[in-house]
Formats: structure tokens, C-alpha cells, sequence
């Protein structure tokens, strides 16, 4: 074990200078622990140990974190025991610290691993995401049939304390919907990291959220789903399949709108139904066959939307609908309306027998 004792006393005299983000916790000939410190959430604890027929042999090594992702530690464990391979015979210690530091240093998207593999799952293609190490950066594009939201999402470095963030991005969905899936997208990364500003309950503690898959699962779902949505009046895709054949008129009855309770509808389809009998007290309900994933109260809750992936045909959204452009609110005032059309309607159908 001579070897061994002079990589041990190596190490005693260079770990914490040459690795000036390390601190060195133990260091004998039966155990070496270091801990790596880059960030609060890239922190690593190295163990060593010699094995009996060292430096022939390679190095034991063994990985511990509270802050970065399993899936990562079980890949970057076999990077590095490949990585031995190229030392055995001489002194491996320093060498395979330097080459841990350097990686991490090189790969700040290792902390989000296991949420970049659960991307990739929700995309049928491959290279729809892309990582950048350098700029520590996440290419994406979402499509559903012809439509797309293409973005590069910056992981910052303090992340999962910091959201993720993206300044520009590309999509050919109608206005309303880019609006809506931009900003909400925003509004699920924000609250990953920000309390509340209600005063939240004395059993209740916020706690910060890793915010990339929550807000690209958002966006990468929302396109996938919209190009095959239906008006819940008119039974047919609200959509065009070709993204050139999109309304931009907000006056026309086949330009898209969206309510609260998440469900788009063709704005003609709507005025209709809105402004025909009968009409409930409290107002009309949303007729759509089930309730919709990505309503405005719970389009950041990812259970939610997986538990309506279950959800029986025959459940009715039932959220009330209110649009305030025709001012259809009040029921009193919606029947009125109603009635007024209709005296107008008899008018006209006596004026005309009366000519003829």
C-alpha cells in the first residue's frame, strides 16, 4: 500500500488548493471523502477507496448528493469508472478529482437530468430537445400536426431557487392561444419559486419547485392537445390543420376564443349559445364532454391533469361561461335581450305576411 499512503499524503497537501470549490472531509488509506460545493443544488460528496491490488486495480468509488438528481449520479458513476481506466497503473486519485470537478463545472445541466429524460418521453421526436452545456441552455420545440412553439429556456446557475427562464420563442397558434400558453407557461415557473401571496395556513410551508419540467411539460402538452380540440357547440375542431387558414378577424364568427375553465370555442358558436335560452340562474355552464386540463385555476397542477387523462366521456366541464364582450353576465339582462330579439323576430314575420 505504499502507493496508496503517498496518494494519501497528495492529497492532504493539494485537494483543497487544486480544487479550490472542495473541502476535504476524510483522508486515510482505508477512506477518501471530498465534498464538491459549485452551487447549493451541484453539490457532491466523492468517497474513495483502494482496492487490494491498487494501482493496478481501479479505484472504488461511490457518490452521495441531497441536491442532485439519482438518475444523474447512476450515469456520471459509470462515466467515471470508465474514466479509471485510462489511470490504472499509476496514481488515480487526484487525476479522477480533477476530472469530477471539471465536469461539473463543464455540465451545469447535470441538476436537471432526470427532468430532461422526462421531457424526451413527452415528445415524439428526439431531437425536438437540445441541450447546450455551454450556455446552459434547453432548446425546445412542441408541435401538434402544423402548429409549433419553438424556445430556448436558460437554467440558471442558483436553479431550482431561480426559474427557469426564456425571453423569445416562436409559435403559430391564434394570438388568444400564444397569449395564454406563453404567459401561463411563465405564471407555472414563477409560482415554482415564489410563496404565495395569500397568507398560507399554519400547517402549510412553501416549498420551491423544480420549475423546467412543470413549465416545457406545460407548453409541450398544451400544443400536442390544441390542433385537435372542439368547439363544445359545434362539435368540430376549433383549429384549422393548416396554420395559413387561421381567423386573425376578432369579429368573425370562426376566430377562436378561450374561456377560464380552459376549453377554446369558435366565437360565433359561443356568442350563440350564450345569447339563446335558457338561461340558468347564475349563469350558463360550459357544455364541453369533460373538464379541461389546463383551466386557469389549475393549469400548473400536473396531478390534476394527469388524473383527468382518466376521467369518464360523460363528465361535464360545468364551470360557468361569461364573456364580457356581449355583456351576457346577468341573467336578467341575457332573457331580455332575448326576449327583445324575439318581439323583433314576430314583427318582421307580421309585416311580412301583411305584404303578401
Amino acid at each position: 500500500m505504499g502507493l496508496a499512503e503517498d496518494e494519501v499524503a497528495e492529497v492532504q497537501r493539494l485537494c483543497e488548493n487544486v480544487l479550490p470549490k472542495s473541502k476535504l472531509v476524510t483522508c486515510l488509506s482505508s477512506l477518501i471523502r471530498v465534498d464538491l460545493h459549485h452551487t447549493k443544488s451541484r453539490q457532491l460528496t466523492i468517497c474513495i477507496r483502494f482496492p487490494q491490488s491498487y494501482p493496478s486495480e481501479k479505484l472504488l468509488l461511490e457518490f452521495k448528493s441531497k441536491t442532485m438528481p439519482d438518475l444523474f449520479l447512476e450515469r456520471f458513476l459509470t462515466i467515471c469508472d470508465s474514466k479509471l481506466t485510462e489511470f490504472t497503473g499509476r496514481p488515480q486519485v487526484m487525476n479522477i478529482l480533477k476530472f469530477i470537478d471539471g465536469y461539473l463545472s463543464e455540465n451545469p445541466l447535470c441538476i436537471v437530468l432526470d427532468e430532461i429524460q422526462n421531457l424526451r418521453q413527452m415528445l415524439p421526436n428526439a431531437n425536438d430537445l437540445k441541450l447546450k452545456q455551454k450556455t446552459s441552455t434547453v432548446s425546445v420545440a412542441a408541435r401538434g400536426g402544423q402548429y409549433f412553439f419553438t424556445g430556448k429556456f436558460t437554467v440558471p446557475e442558483s436553479y431550482p431557487a431561480e426559474r427557469v427562464q426564456w425571453e423569445t420563442f416562436e409559435c403559430n397558434l391564434p394570438a388568444p392561444l400564444v397569449l395564454f400558453v406563453n404567459g401561463q407557461a411563465k405564471e407555472i415557473a414563477r409560482q415554482c419559486v415564489e410563496a404565495p401571496l395569500r397568507k398560507l395556513k399554519a400547517n402549510e410551508t412553501f416549498h420551491v419547485k423544480p420549475s423546467l419540467q412543470r413549465t416545457l411539460g406545460f407548453i409541450i402538452a398544451a400544443l400536442q392537445d390544441f390542433p385537435n380540440e372542439k368547439c363544445p357547440i359545434c362539435l368540430t375542431c376549433c383549429l384549422p390543420a393548416c396554420p395559413t387558414q387561421i381567423i386573425t378577424q376578432d369579429d368573425s364568427d370562426s376566430f377562436v376564443v378561450r374561456m377560464f375553465c380552459g376549453h377554446i370555442y369558435h366565437q360565433g358558436c359561443l356568442k350563440r349559445y350564450m345569447s339563446e335560452p335558457p338561461f340558468p340562474e347564475g349563469g350558463k355552464l360550459c357544455p364541453a364532454p369533460k373538464k379541461h386540463p389546463r383551466s386557469d385555476r389549475r393549469a400548473n397542477d400536473l396531478q390534476y391533469y394527469e388524473q383527468l387523462k382518466t376521467q369518464q366521456p360523460e363528465v361535464v366541464c360545468g364551470q360557468r361561461v361569461t364573456h364580457d364582450r356581449w355583456g351576457l353576465n346577468n341573467v336578467k339582462s341575457a332573457e331580455a335581450k332575448w326576449a327583445h330579439q324575439q318581439a323583433r323576430i314576430r314583427e318582421l314575420e307580421e309585416v311580412i305576411d301583411f305584404l303578401q
